[in-house]
Parts: structure tokens; C-alpha cells; sequence
């Protein structure tokens, strides 16, 4: 990878034994934080990660006896926001907003077998923006691996804010505003998401062809697990996935790519519409946006392994 590790630099040896602190990764319940070690390489602004993820997950499973390519995706967005804290010094409380995200997996990703996984991270960050002496904006690319066998790729670019500046970016002058009740209609049904329980399905009614109103339960544990004054970006994400799988005639299977770009925040207590619409030349792949007053929340891309291939 770009700015990687030297072929001569020794691999570091990660310690699997315990999670980081969930303060460092934006996560109240400990069991929800699969980051387990970091250590710097001695290129400037790289680091290897090490992150165990369980057999079976409460929420990201698949079905095909692989791990769930959203633990990828969440295992990032952790590292990203621990790399943030502890090696350039974002003070614990400064707010993150994500801007773009992609995941791109490999044909290699692992069978759940007799013990959980032991990731591997190699992250570089780039494109450093400060304010002042604080970290105000950058990027990080990530490599994945598991037994030297690479798994998936990453990147993304991210904001952080001083609680002050974020209070202005979200609300203005104006202050915070008292959030209503969120909209959470009742849901699809499961099996046509690739869920097995109604309570985990993040799709309403079908309102029009491949468009549906976007659920938002904040009793929900993993996607809320913590309290949020917008809808979570990786709520968004679980929008999109559902999404692909709702709108796709032929059988797919898990995501091999992911990608978003978040335009503005969403609402918690607003109707939110998720439009997906299918690529023509690619059977397994669909164009998804979620709106909000006619506005743009955030867009992007999902293509799913075609069936054949979970086998």
C-alpha cells in the first residue's frame, strides 16, 4: 500500500488478548469494540492494528458461513476514530463526521471457524489538515488481512470538530433544537433483507418501486448504541446494504464493495426515503441515495457477491 510497510521493516506483533478502551473508539458497550492493539510503524503515519471479531455477532452475520463484510466496515470506522485520538491527539469528546467511506473485500474472506478472527490493519493516514495545533480533517487507507491472507481493502476521510465548532455546523446560531420522535415504521419483511428478526430491519414500507422510508429505531443496541442527535452513519450503510438486497431479482449474496459519501446529516424524527436503483451491466451492483426534504443525505454504491460464489 501507499506509504506502507518496508519490505526490510519486521512485521509487529499484536497483542489479541484484550479490546482497547471503548472511549477511544466512540462505543459504550464494551463487547461492540473489536480494535484490540496498535502499534506505530517507523514510517511516519503508518500503523499496524490488530481486532479480533466474534463466531457469531448479535447483528452482523451473514448466512453463508463467512464473516460479515459490515465488520469490516465497522472494524474501520473504530480504527479510524482510535488512530485520531491516540496518535494525533484529537481530544476525547471532539466530535468525528465521516465524508466518505469505501470497503472493497477479496475473494479470500474467511469461513467462521473454530475460534474468532485475528485481523490484521496496516493503516496509513494521510492528508492532514489542521486547526491550529488540533487534527481538523484526513484520510486513511487500510490494507486487511487475516493469517498474511489479504481480506479487504479501505479508505476514507474524516472530520473533527471542537465540541463549540460542532454545535454550530449541526444546528447554526440557533441552537440545539428538541429532537422528536424517530421515524420508525413498520418493516419489511426480513427474509427480503437478508435479516431474520423484524427488530433488525432498517426499511419501511415500499412507498414506490425500490423506494422505502428509512426506519430509525434508536432503541435499537448496536446501531444506537449510544444515544445520537442524527442518524448514524453506519445506520446509513445498513440502509444501503438492505437496500441492494430488496431490490435485486437474482440471488446475491454478501457485499464485496461498499461505498458512500455522507452530504449532510439526517434526522432522527423526519421521514428519509431510500431510493436504489439497479446497474444494468453489472447484475449484483445498484446505485442507492437516502433524501430527506428533498435533499441529498448521502449516496453511494453496493455490489454483492453473486450466489455462486458463497458457496
Amino acid at each position: 500500500m501507499a506509504g506502507g510497510l518496508h519490505a526490510d521493516e519486521a512485521r509487529p506483533v499484536l497483542g489479541f488478548e484484550s479490546t482497547v478502551s471503548r472511549r477511544f473508539v466512540h462505543r459504550r458497550a464494551v463487547a461492540e469494540v473489536f480494535l484490540t492493539d496498535c502499534v506505530a510503524s517507523n514510517t511516519p503515519d503508518n500503523f499496524t492494528l490488530g481486532a479480533q471479531w466474534p463466531r457469531l455477532h448479535s447483528y452482523y452475520r451473514s448466512h453463508t458461513g463467512r464473516y460479515d463484510t459490515m465488520l469490516l466496515v465497522e472494524t474501520l470506522r473504530q480504527a479510524t476514530i482510535y488512530l485520531a485520538h491516540t496518535r494525533y491527539r484529537v481530544p476525547l469528546g471532539h466530535p468525528f463526521v465521516m465524508h466518505t467511506l469505501r470497503v472493497d473485500t477479496t475473494a479470500h474472506t474467511p469461513t467462521i471457524g473454530d475460534r474468532p478472527a485475528e485481523v490484521t490493519i496496516d493503516a496509513h493516514v494521510g492528508d492532514q489538515i489542521y486547526r491550529g495545533n488540533t487534527l481538523a480533517r484526513f484520510s486513511v487507507t487500510y490494507v486487511c488481512s487475516i493469517d498474511g491472507i489479504e481480506i479487504g481493502r479501505g479508505v476514507g476521510t474524516a472530520s473533527v470538530f471542537t465540541p463549540a465548532a460542532y454545535a454550530q455546523l449541526r444546528w447554526g446560531g440557533s441552537g440545539p433544537r428538541l429532537i422528536g420522535t424517530p421515524v420508525c415504521p413498520a418493516p419489511i419483511a426480513a427474509e427480503h433483507v437478508g435479516q431474520s428478526r423484524p427488530e433488525d430491519v432498517v426499511l419501511g414500507g415500499e412507498h414506490a418501486p425500490n423506494r422505502w422510508t428509512l426506519r430509525v429505531d434508536d432503541t435499537h443496541p448496536i446501531l444506537f448504541d449510544h444515544p445520537s442527535d442524527h442518524v448514524p452513519g453506519m445506520l446509513v450503510l445498513e440502509a444501503f446494504r438492505q437496500g441492494a438486497r430488496a431490490a435485486l431479482a437474482q440471488p446475491c449474496g454478501d457485499i464485496e464493495t461498499i461505498e458512500v459519501t455522507y452530504h449532510r446529516f439526517a434526522e432522527n424524527d423526519a421521514n428519509a426515503t431510500v431510493s436504489v436503483e439497479a446497474e444494468p451491466d453489472s447484475p449484483c451492483a445498484v446505485r442507492i441515495s437516502v433524501e430527506q426534504w428533498g435533499q441529498h443525505i448521502a449516496s453511494g454504491r453496493v455490489r454483492l457477491l453473486p450466489a455462486r460464489i458463497r458457496q
